[in-house]
């Protein structure tokens, strides 16, 4: 049995993950005086486990501003936490309508942060290996989160530096004591606490990305760059990131192109009866499958990750070789019937393969948090590798 202090922790936790939506929503679309009202005191009862009248009253906000899509991406970022604290057949409704309402958020603003960091933890729900802070931090942090949503920020700054030295390792701290001053437009000590939060903690990627809107505010893009450079590196999956650094690439003149790879086939082995089992996109489903590059390359794709789903190997071991198998079979159907891909991300993902960097492609531009330790160690063999590869290819997932 867990502990109310427990609990809580991960709630917390939980509430950094999802883009601190009760902080000021950095990268999102305005919202009108009403409907910014009802969201804040959305999150001033959710921040006190009130869901049902959060509920209401990002509802009502969606009403008084329809084009805005914090509230609907606020209501599933708590739906995806109350599914964290759920089970069974529940839980897996909880997760379903928490995704169906990030998706109608995205509909309305394609750049929600907060809507892409439900759907990435939707995905990808093994968290990031941040720091478990004491149980007297967190609570410290959570007295300041009740004090920030009611907009009194003095007061939620005190706990939140309470909370950094009550444990200095605690980058979320730093990080939300750094919103305070960002809230009220003091960018230079935004900065300063944000830097601190990543320089003890470089994998808080979040932090990154405010650190990078602290530098923006200040009109210093290039610091800021290399700010979303070290978002990048914490956590590719975050994709607010990746937004931030095409926005600041495109002001320079040098935008990035979105992948955009969509995966058309997935296998995996029954565990109850050891059997293949192997899902095809209507899209590409016929019965000559197999024949054509595109149909071939998704077929084998699945079919190693399901053959070697129970294998010794690591995820990200069994990913890359399934992708250097699968680019195998379509180079020996492409020499036999002089047939080639069609798809714009899969040729691109061949063209990184030949220029060998499929598995920098793979941990940039489809990375999973169960990848981490691979990832780590090619970080620590290419110091400038994330930079490296972004410069070279100009490429986002």
């Amino acid at each position: 049995m867990k502990t109310i202090g427990e609990i809580m922790k991960k709630l917390i936790a939980l509430m950094l993950a999802l883009a601190c939506v009760a902080g000021n929503a950095q990268g999102l679309a305005p919202m009108n005086a009403e409907a910014e009202s009802l969201v804040n005191q959305g999150h001033a009862l959710q921040t006190q486990g009130k869901y049902k009248q959060a509920f209401e009253k990002f509802s009502a906000a969606a009403q008084a501003d329809p084009q805005a899509s914090l509230p609907l991406s606020s209501i599933a970022g708590m739906l995806l936490r109350m599914s964290q604290q759920t089970q069974g057949a529940d839980a897996a409704k909880l997760r379903k309508q928490s995704e169906d309402m990030a998706r109608q958020a995205l509909q309305k603003h394609a750049n929600d942060p907060v809507a892409m960091e439900v759907l990435r933890e939707i995905t990808d729900d093994k968290p990031l290996p941040l720091h478990e802070p004491t149980p007297e931090a967190a609570a410290a942090l959570h007295e300041g989160e009740l004090l920030f949503t009611q907009r009194k920020l003095d007061e939620a700054l005190a706990h939140y530096e309470r909370a950094a030295a009550l444990d200095p390792q605690y980058s979320q701290a730093w990080i939300y004591a750094g919103d305070c001053y960002y809230f009220q437009k003091k960018y230079a000590e935004a900065e300063q606490r944000f830097r601190k939060g990543v320089e003890v903690e470089p994998l808080n990627s979040q932090g990154w990305r405010f650190l990078a809107d602290a530098l923006v505010s200040q009109g210093k893009p290039g610091p800021a760059e290399g700010a979303l450079m070290g978002g990048i590196a914490a956590q590719p999956s975050q994709m607010p990131n990746w937004i931030k650094l095409n926005q600041l690439r495109t002001n320079s003149g040098f935008p990035l192109t979105s992948l955009n790879l969509v995966r058309k086939a997935r296998g995996e082995l029954d565990p109850a009866s050891g059997k293949m089992q192997i899902s095809i996109d209507s899209s590409i489903n016929s019965p000559d499958l197999g024949k054509r590059p595109d149909g071939a390359f998704w077929l084998m794709l699945a079919t190693q990750q399901a053959r070697d789903g129970k294998a010794s190997g690591t995820p990200f071991a069994t990913e890359l070789a399934s992708w250097r198998t699968a680019f195998k079979v379509v180079d020996e159907l492409s020499a036999k019937d002089g047939g080639e891909l069609q798809d714009p991300a899969l040729k691109t993902m061949q063209m990184l393969a030949r220029a060998d960097q499929l598995e920098p492609a793979l941990l940039l531009l489809q990375y999973r948090e169960s990848w981490r330790a691979e990832f780590e160690a090619w970080k620590t063999a290419h110091p400038d590798g994330v930079r490296k590869f972004i410069d070279t290819y100009q490429l986002r997932p």
